[in-house]
């Protein structure tokens, strides 16, 4: 197994005070803390070159798994093995084929155009002149970003500035690459463009990506597998498709008529089925069974313009899930 974690969790000591000067002095004679469990008991193993997104609302530990992974943080108890090494070994062969792109922190400097920190990472990787040319105009070409290379990055856009710490999180070609909310305050073309991106390297290098995100939309487009976390525990490791059709079977009917129906025939329908109609515009809500029952109805008696199917939206979908993820597994 090329990354295998086993009873993993964390927790930390926070310090609580009052508000006011009153609170201030007592904090000072007395200080008060309280344990705040970040992860508990989390169990996962991930293939060599496969796509796995981690999801959960804000504060389910999402943030803290990929800290641990790459080392930055201990845990209080459990283990991690990545490719054969510990992280918290800082070992130098692991450190160069695992990356980390956070979408709240920089790795940029931002007084400087990205192009001279991307030469810094040049010279900490040993690159040469070949490799280091080859990674990058690739890179930037695919993400269309040639023409900021000597802009400063404080005056980068988002997106262009999440580009960017992509590209310098790839000019030593990791093995693997841990993205925390890498589309994080984007606009809709950003993100587009950055889940497009992530396919086409894992389908080139087959490099293994783990993804976090509160987005439903990018563990949608970019993963097959979803390990999900709600306050810090595991609730659901497996295919997102049949997660989402697990929390919410149902799939909505769009039929459009050719002409105004005949309501004595639509109001026996009404009887079986549950629907709203507008003119010549019929939509229901239903289980795919009951859907393909309603629709061979609609189509033995009448004509259709134009018949459409919609998924429920799976953010709608995720919302009643982490309401109550017991419900569900």
């Amino acid at each position: 197994m090329y990354i295998k974690i086993n009873n993993l969790s964390k927790s930390f000591k926070l310090f609580k005070r009052s508000a006011g000067l009153k609170g201030a002095l007592k904090s000072f004679f007395n200080r008060e803390y309280q344990v705040f469990t970040a992860l508990e008991n989390i169990n996962l193993e991930i293939e060599e070159g496969e796509i796995i997104g981690i999801l959960g609302e804000n504060g389910a530990g999402k943030t803290t798994l990929i800290k641990l992974m790459v080392g930055l943080l201990y845990p209080n108890k459990g283990s991690v093995l990545i490719d054969g090494y510990n992280p918290w070994e800082r070992d130098y062969n692991f450190l160069g084929n695992i990356s980390v792109v956070m979408g709240q922190k920089n790795q940029l400097w931002w007084d400087i155009p990205a192009s001279e920190s991307f030469l810094l990472n040049k010279h900490i990787y040993n690159l040469t002149e070949t490799e280091y040319d080859k990674t990058l105009n690739e890179l930037v070409n695919y993400l269309d970003v040639k023409d900021k290379l000597n802009v400063q990055v404080r005056r980068l856009s988002l997106g262009e500035r999440m580009k960017m710490e992509i590209i310098a999180a790839l000019l030593h070609k990791p093995k693997i690459i841990l993205l925390d909310e890498p589309t994080l305050g984007l606009d809709v073309i950003s993100q587009s463009k950055i889940r497009d991106f992530v396919k086409y390297y894992n389908q080139k290098y087959k490099t293994t990506f783990v993804i976090t995100s509160h987005y439903s939309k990018d563990i949608q487009e970019m993963c097959e597998r979803v390990f999900v976390l709600n306050k810090g525990r595991s609730v659901y490791d497996g295919n997102f498709k049949n997660l989402v059709k697990n929390i919410n079977p149902k799939r909505k009917l769009v039929f459009e008529f050719n002409k105004v129906p005949d309501l004595i025939l639509i109001n026996d329908l009404k009887k079986k089925f549950d629907f709203d109609i507008k003119d010549k515009i019929l939509t229901s809500i239903l289980n795919e069974e009951e859907l393909q029952v309603l629709l061979k109805h609609l189509l033995q008696n009448f004509k259709a313009n134009n018949i459409t199917f919609e998924d429920i939206p799976v953010d709608d979908a995720m919302k009643s899930f982490f309401e109550n993820p017991q419900q569900y597994i």
